[in-house]
């Protein structure tokens, strides 16, 4: 078994424990989450679509289900609805499809644990935030069609087939094993509490530093956590434990490597792409640094300013535009090396 395989088995294991598992007595939702907690139905738009018996059966779910057809299989780039039917159609009579249909199915089952997860997140986010609404969820499978995830705040669309694991008889292979890893289903409501996220962070448009990006991403990261308690940190931000270790051991190192290249104020999008943008390793300070390294010091720059400051709630947080006054209040200085 490859190290990607072992790795990927002890992160599922890590997952079923302390988040959908709930074995940790810890991780039970105090009352007044638990107060909160509404049922949650999941459309499973395979079932509907996979039935369709001719182009037309294709033509008319499109019909019905306008923003899927436009923000989740992009139908702007076909000459007309009739031209992705008649693709869609070709792919679900296609008996490779059929096996990755049923490879979903025994994957994700009744669905009853990722329903338990969106309830208990959505349970936390009405009590930071007592108007949000639940959106609409629906799955699709498609085979890989052009997104695996279209998240609003009125409705959610997952790719299901994109989550299936590495184990799968087919996986997206367009993305190297470093991404691949988080195409899993406990990574699913994760994601979609990153993105739901935006919705809820003010943004200085005017600040283009490296800093503002970092603590952008610093308080997505914090959000997700917060509407995700008992999930660990590696299913947030897609680093795995050794990684998250490692920058958590060495941070004095990569913070030295921020303030001796005077990189906080940096507005070269080139530059503040090689700190922040996807990338297997940050280069630029060892060859072992994960990417996205910039973010995660956000986050760590966001966590110690909340833990130096117990009175700011998390709406104000994100409302709180300046990264300049939230990177000052945490005093953040990178961690001092351990000491043998």
């Amino acid at each position: 078994m490859t190290f990607f395989k072992t790795m990927i088995k002890f992160l599922t294991f890590v997952f079923l424990v302390f988040f959908l598992g709930r074995c940790n007595a810890d991780c039970d939702p105090p009352s007044d989450v638990k107060s909160l907690k509404e049922e949650i139905k999941i459309e499973r738009l395979e079932d509907t679509l996979f039935k369709s018996e001719s182009v037309e059966d294709v033509l008319a779910f499109l019909t019905d289900h306008k923003i899927l057809k436009i923000e989740f299989l992009g139908n702007d780039q076909y000459p007309n609805d009739t031209v992705l039917a008649e693709i869609l159609f070709s792919r679900i009579t296609n008996p490779d499809i059929a096996v990755l249909l049923e490879e979903t199915r025994r994957v994700f089952g009744d669905m009853h644990d990722l329903k338990a997860a969106f309830e208990e997140a959505y349970a936390y986010m009405r009590k930071y935030f007592p108007d949000a609404k639940i959106p609409k969820i629906q799955t699709l499978v498609t085979g890989f069609g052009t997104s695996e995830m279209y998240v609003s705040d009125t409705l959610i669309i997952i790719g299901l087939d994109y989550y299936i694991g590495p184990d799968a008889i087919y996986i997206p292979n367009s993305y190297p094993d470093y991404i691949l890893r988080r195409y899993q289903k406990q990574y699913i409501v994760p994601a979609v509490m990153l993105l739901l996220s935006d919705k809820y962070i003010a943004t200085d448009y005017s600040d283009n530093t490296m800093l503002a990006d970092m603590v952008y991403y610093g308080k997505k990261y914090y959000f997700a956590q917060k509407m995700l308690p008992c999930a660990p940190d590696s299913l947030i931000i897609w680093y795995t434990e050794k990684e998250l270790t490692d920058v958590s051991d060495n941070q004095h190192i990569i913070w030295g490597n921020f303030i001796q290249n005077e990189l906080l104020f940096e507005t070269n999008h080139i530059i503040k792409e090689k700190f922040m943008g996807e990338r297997p390793n940050t280069y630029e300070i060892s060859a072992v640094c994960p990417g996205r390294i910039g973010a995660w010091v956000g986050w760590e720059i966001v966590r110690k300013y909340m833990a130096n400051h117990p009175e700011v709630s998390l709406p104000y947080l994100m409302i709180e535009k300046n990264a300049m006054n939230i990177f000052k209040a945490s005093n953040y200085k990178g961690k001092a090396p351990k000491l043998f």
